[in-house]
């Protein structure tokens, strides 16, 4: 989407959601059925955990029970525990009980490694667990799978690819090993590797919308815009509540330039759950648009979701640019590079601010004034309200603001008394409620300009 210009003065786009979707791996634990309890705590069993953790819980209690047995029990109500709300502690202890007691179960170690990635914690120890289940049965290839998971998310690549190739060779219809080969390829940045692998995910198991999306990414990387908008479609006809997903088609449009489809497909997005990125992904596409009012609506609601997103500082920085708030730029880029500091586009914006500050200081341009006669009706120069910064940065609102000036004016004398009162309140209620309402999300100042000066025009007509 960059422009000629330096890329410090083209709005970089927040950080694609790509994640990587694992696929819940069944156990297939057999417990031995001496114990009648046993019947329904069973690996894979349809009942809810509320049923099953009391049914695994009388075996486990049952001392003398097979050392083998309880620890199979354990791993079935580890499982349970997992699919609760906030049972997740639970699940890891009955786990570390079950390897206590059959130090030898590859699946124990197997699951504890999983769970612990999915905990998001210490990854080195996921790693090692799912190394010692491989070590008991170097035949599972879902362990070097889950392995490769845990290295990708470390980003040691090499060690990924490793593993997922060694799943497939022993599983070759494993469709999320080839998916999740696609995505540290992806991360490598061998997109058309990527994009082979996700085909034949996709082959093995057409219905895999985490997969389109990836893959759409991989298309949008390549250029293939097209191709990215109809993965990213048809990931959200399959899944159509993944936030994510409209996220990404909104990036896609918005690489083609299709500003107000990226936007709609944004508020979709952000609809189902507010995110810093999709509030800045949508503000760059105001941006682009010119509407410069969204835009800034987006970044700052986009900061209090998390003032620590260097990129919104970034693409903030070049919007107060563009509106002449040059110590506002600068601030933004600083606060970029705090964040990040390896952010080149906001590198190169602090030093352009720093030099445009010692040559013009800090007050915005006053080219667009009331005495230039093409722009704004009001005195750029004095504008303190941000909505008045915005159309003088803008020359199409400029100009519209100055023709619904003049247009008040000439109706205005045209009136006789009665209608003159009547006029001048609606346009003082115009006024007031503009400022009032800009800066909200969905407000759409050149729209609301635009109206006004139709309904003036009728009335001078």
């Amino acid at each position: 989407m960059c422009g000629p210009h330096a890329s410090a003065q083209t709005p970089s786009p927040a950080k694609i959601s790509l994640r990587i979707l694992l696929a819940s791996v069944a156990m297939s634990f057999a417990l031995a059925t001496s114990a009648s309890a046993a019947a329904d705590c069973v690996a894979g069993s349809k009942a809810a955990p509320a049923e099953l953790i009391p049914a695994c819980s009388t075996i486990i209690d049952q001392t003398s029970n097979a050392a083998a047995d309880r620890a199979a029990a354990l791993l079935v109500r580890a499982d349970a525990h997992a699919h609760i709300s906030g049972g997740l502690t639970q699940a890891l202890r009955d786990i570390d009980r079950a390897i206590a007691l059959d130090g030898k179960n590859a699946k124990a170690w197997r699951l504890r490694g999983d769970l612990l990635r999915e905990a998001g914690g210490d990854l080195n120890r996921a790693a090692a667990d799912l190394g010692k289940a491989i070590d008991l049965d170097p035949s599972d290839a879902e362990a070097f799978e889950l392995r490769g998971v845990v290295y990708t998310n470390q980003r040691r690549l090499d060690r990924a690819l490793a593993d997922y190739d060694q799943a497939i060779k022993l599983k070759a219809d494993y469709a999320q090993a080839w998916s999740d080969r696609g995505v540290a390829h992806y991360l490598g940045g061998d997109n058309e590797k990527a994009i082979e692998n996700f085909d034949e995910a996709l082959r093995l198991d057409p219905d895999r919308p985490r997969t389109y999306s990836n893959r759409g990414a991989a298309w949008k990387k390549l250029g293939q815009y097209d191709k990215s908008v109809a993965d990213n479609g048809e990931a959200i006809r399959l899944d159509p509540k993944q936030p994510e997903y409209y996220d990404n088609r909104g990036l896609a449009y918005a690489a083609l330039g299709e500003y107000d489809k990226a936007i709609a497909d944004y508020d979709q997005a952000i609809r189902r759950e507010q995110r810093p990125n999709f509030l800045t992904n949508r503000g760059d596409s105001y941006q682009f648009k010119g509407e410069l009012g969204a835009a800034l609506s987006d970044y700052d609601a986009a900061l209090k979701l998390d003032p620590n997103f260097a990129k919104t500082y970034n693409n903030r920085a070049v919007l107060y640019k563009k509106m002449g708030e040059r110590a506002k730029a600068l601030a933004d880029y600083e606060a970029a590079l705090r964040l990040d500091p390896a952010n080149d586009n906001a590198a190169s914006g602090r030093r352009t601010m720093i030099a445009e500050i010692a040559m013009f200081g800090t007050e915005p341009p006053r080219a667009l004034n009331v005495a230039s006669g093409n722009g704004p009706s009001f005195d750029c120069a004095t504008a303190k309200r941000e909505v008045e910064k915005v159309i003088c940065a803008d020359p199409q609102l400029g100009v519209l603001d100055r023709q619904i000036a003049e247009t008040y004016e000439r109706v205005l004398k045209a009136a006789n008394k009665r209608a003159a009162g009547d006029l001048r309140k609606t346009q003082r209620d115009f006024l007031s409620l503009r400022n009032a309402s800009f800066g909200r999300p969905g407000y759409d100042l050149k729209k609301v300009m635009q109206q006004r000066l139709q309904k003036l025009n009728a009335m001078e007509s």
